[in-house]
């Protein structure tokens, strides 16, 4: 495929024909092959018990489920409005403690992404930030078909300002970076683990066929009710919340 177009664009255009031109390729792995095992725990902090097993705001026991309820509600009255569902994701990673061991989670953040001789931009909704203020997790929700290529982009991008950032602090730079990444459709998350290496970086930025594959790892959860139900139904939240649980294996400072 070296004989294809690459031209400068941003994250955000990203579509599959750019995985193509730059030889990325996406594997889709049951939970055994991703999580490492089948049998997931489900979450086990107090503050989301009443999440997992009450339905409605209005029959919450106490205040912070109603609050989660709520945020929760806020994405289905929005139809799915990315500020809504940003804001909700947000919380609930911190619920589930997402930003432990000096973590922040960061909602809205742009990368500068060098492509084909030009610097363009990466746009992602939520990152997870280390202390170091490199990256450790993506989040990207958007109101499309398929957002995988611009996730994957962003992990591009996500991967030379990292090594940047090292850099500037006369630290090594990285040959490769694993990044577990997100993308939401309403309230229903696919899971990622994409690799990023200097060889395939490079590339993009100068507009080249990189001669080894990337293999970006992806999961799609398996739920007991209609996918676009989301978390809206009591079934598909536990096995949701359990996959979420179970992601932050992959969170490396």
């Amino acid at each position: 495929m070296a004989h294809l177009i690459r031209s400068a664009k941003t994250a955000s255009e990203w579509v599959h024909r750019d995985l193509v031109a730059y030889n990325i390729n996406i594997v889709t792995q049951s939970k055994q092959q991703f999580f490492h095992t089948a049998l997931l725990r489900q979450p086990d902090h107090p503050s989301l018990d009443g999440f997992m097993s009450t339905w409605l705001r209005q029959n919450a026991a106490d205040n912070e489920t109603a609050k989660l309820l709520h945020y929760l509600e806020l994405v289905d009255e929005s139809g799915g409005h990315e500020a809504a569902i940003d804001n909700f994701l947000a919380k609930l990673l911190e619920k589930l403690e997402y930003d432990d061991d000096n973590r922040i989670i960061f909602v809205s953040h742009d990368f500068p992404f060098d492509i084909c001789g030009e610097t363009s931009s990466a746009e992602i909704n939520i990152c997870i930030v280390g202390e170091n203020q490199h990256t450790i997790m993506l989040v990207l929700d958007k109101k499309l078909k398929d957002p995988e290529p611009q996730v994957i982009a962003a992990a591009i991008a996500a991967y030379a300002n990292d090594n940047e950032i090292r850099t500037m602090r006369h630290r090594p730079r990285l040959p490769t970076i694993t990044f577990p990444a997100i993308t939401m459709h309403g309230t229903y998350p696919i899971f990622y683990k994409i690799t990023v290496t200097a060889q395939l970086c490079d590339a993009v930025a100068f507009g080249t066929y990189p001669p080894t594959t990337t293999h970006a790892l992806r999961y799609i959860p398996d739920l007991p009710l209609p996918y676009n139900e989301g978390m809206h139904l009591l079934q598909n939240r536990i096995e949701i919340l359990t996959c979420l649980e179970a992601f932050k294996q992959f969170l490396q400072n």
